[in-house]
């Protein structure tokens, strides 16, 4: 008799779905990239794993101004024996007025001549001069700082914690606090270095990073601003040249010609945030006098009737301010400046990792 064979009706096992495959693939995928930017963005930025913890170097100081003697001239000895007319008496010599920083004289009209004149949006000194405005247009409301400055030691950068070393990331403020911290007469918000590990960052002369982002502002020690693209920017040469400040956030808004440029969704140094927003930018005239910019904007639900700006509208608003050059700096819920230490905007609800700030005490280095 003939046995059956065991098992020969067994079930094989069943194929997974393609369906399944492909679900299963996308899922691991998106776990990968997870991890990845877990790894490679969230960990670095906000607790420093895998961050070089390089020392700051010195690039640039700004040279010190020359005494000036304000000893009277000595009057010519009389020989002796030499019988002289009473002569009238000399009227006491006009005193020479002594200039601050290398554009005290240029910009004479701009500055006092020591005393310190301050109203309720404006302040005086030898040192610096500075006017806020308020400015209310159709479904449009920004903020305007004209800035004259006599040297380059009155316009400065700031940290969060004033952190100058390895460990500059840590930390976030208020805008009011770190205006306070330094004396700031009116400050603007930075670049946000804090959230990215790509850029050139150089602070009061300090460099503490030289990685190559997009749009790049370099402020020399000549009082000169230019901004340069991701492809224009030289590092070596921009050092070389004395570099006092570097932000690295961007677009640049006008061209070499300081008109307005355009721009897209689609532009790597847009990144997406071209549409109307809250929006801080620095301008620049000419070395000396610069301007720095808040806008208002519809954001966290803090609707005051201002849309805020697209990135070209905002070129068009310096270009008809008569900029040579200028340069969009963090916005939507970061956008934010103080005056006298007190923040007149609207609040977004968002801390800060650095300030632009002018004052009248003189910068000290943050390395």
């Amino acid at each position: 008799m003939s046995r059956k064979r065991q098992g020969s009706h067994s079930s094989k096992p069943k194929r997974m779905s393609v369906a399944a495959m492909i679900l299963l693939d996308v899922l691991a995928i998106g776990i990968g990239l997870v991890v990845f930017a877990l790894f490679h963005h969230v960990l670095p930025t906000y607790f420093g794993f895998g961050v070089k913890k390089s020392e700051p170097v010195v690039l640039a100081t700004l040279p010190p101004q020359p005494a000036v003697s304000l000893e009277p001239t000595a009057a010519p000895a009389q020989s002796e024996g030499t019988e002289t007319e009473e002569a009238e008496p000399t009227p006491e010599p006009t005193p020479t007025r002594v200039y601050s920083g290398v554009w005290g004289e240029k910009f004479a009209d701009k500055f006092t001549e020591g005393e310190v004149i301050q109203t309720e949006n404006s302040y005086r000194s030898e040192n610096v001069s500075v006017t806020v405005e308020r400015v209310v247009e159709d479904r449009l409301v920004y903020y305007v700082a004209d800035v004259y400055v006599s040297d380059l030691k009155y316009l400065g950068t700031a940290f969060a914690h004033g952190e100058g070393n390895g460990d500059f990331r840590s930390g976030l403020a208020e805008i009011d606090a770190m205006a306070k911290r330094v004396n700031a007469i009116v400050a603007i918000c930075g670049d946000h270095y804090h959230g990215r590990q790509e850029g050139l960052i150089v602070r009061n002369g300090v460099l503490y990073q030289e990685t190559p982002f997009q749009d790049v502002c370099v402020l020399y020690t000549d009082g000169r601003m230019e901004t340069m693209t991701r492809d224009e920017l030289d590092i070596e040469a921009v050092k070389a040249a004395g570099v006092w400040q570097a932000w690295s956030f961007g677009p640049g808004l006008l061209d070499a010609e300081g008109h307005a440029k355009t721009f897209g969704d689609h532009q790597a140094n847009v990144m997406g945030i071209n549409p109307q927003n809250p929006r801080s930018a620095i301008g620049y005239y000419e070395p000396g006098h610069y301007c720095l910019v808040e806008i208002e904007g519809n954001r966290a639900g803090c609707f005051i009737g201002s849309y805020g700006l697209t990135l070209s509208e905002m070129g068009t608003l310096f270009e008809q301010m008569g900029c040579k050059c200028a340069y969009n700096l963090d916005g939507g819920r970061s956008a934010a400046i103080a005056w006298m230490g007190e923040r007149i905007n609207v609040n977004y609800g968002r801390t800060l990792s650095d300030i632009i700030y002018v004052t009248d005490t003189p910068v000290e280095s943050e390395g």
